[in-house]
């Protein structure tokens, strides 16, 4: 049997008095690629942000690479993590350049005091190329496309070697995008 790389367990989660998720399981195994499919509201990008390490369920259990949420130190167990989401609450207007740093940190902001090894920027300048966006590895977050944000949220999801590779609204990366993604990791997205 594969190892279980995501176990959710018995999970709810509620916002208010609403229950937006209700006992659910999903166990995920190593090498193995789902895709979670239903309409708006279902709580898709929920699941995502428990996968993450973002959100805490209301109740229930969420593994995450052999580790407990809520046992672990959150910051090491998301730069194991590779997720790619078009709702990134970035507040700052910082470069794709600092953007794709951050999937080293785990963090959303540029953590305080902390400064990339050159190693770490050239690594950065590599997969900003390779998702091409060379050009604009020194534009600012705010006059970004949804296009060039997607493109540099790949790179940012990549830069780590993740071992676990996420996806929210996948349709929002356009056709060259995809298939930049497809070259990098030998995987297709579907539509």
């Amino acid at each position: 049997m594969a190892e279980t790389v995501l176990d959710i367990a018995d999970v709810t989660f509620r916002r208010g008095q609403t229950h937006i998720l209700h006992g659910i399981d999903l166990r995920i195994g190593a090498g193995e690629h789902w895709v979670l499919i239903g309409p708006n509201g279902a709580g898709k990008s929920t699941l995502l942000s428990f996968a993450s390490a973002q959100v805490f369920p209301s109740s229930g259990t969420v593994d995450i690479l052999g580790s407990r949420m809520g046992r672990v130190d959150l910051a090491a167990l998301r730069r194991l993590i590779g997720h790619v989401n078009p709702r990134h609450p970035l507040r700052s207007n910082l470069t794709v350049r600092e953007v794709v740093l951050t999937g080293l940190t785990g963090t959303v902001e540029r953590p305080m005091r902390w400064e990339p090894a050159n190693a770490d920027t050239a690594k950065a300048d590599a997969q900003i190329a390779e998702v091409g966006l060379g050009s604009r590895a020194d534009a600012g977050w705010k006059v970004l496309s949804q296009g060039e944000r997607g493109r540099a949220l790949v790179a940012r999801a990549l830069i780590a070697d993740p071992q676990l590779l996420l996806f929210d609204e996948p349709k929002m990366l356009k056709g060259d995008t995809r298939c930049l993604l497809s070259q990098s990791t030998g995987y297709a997205l579907a539509a």
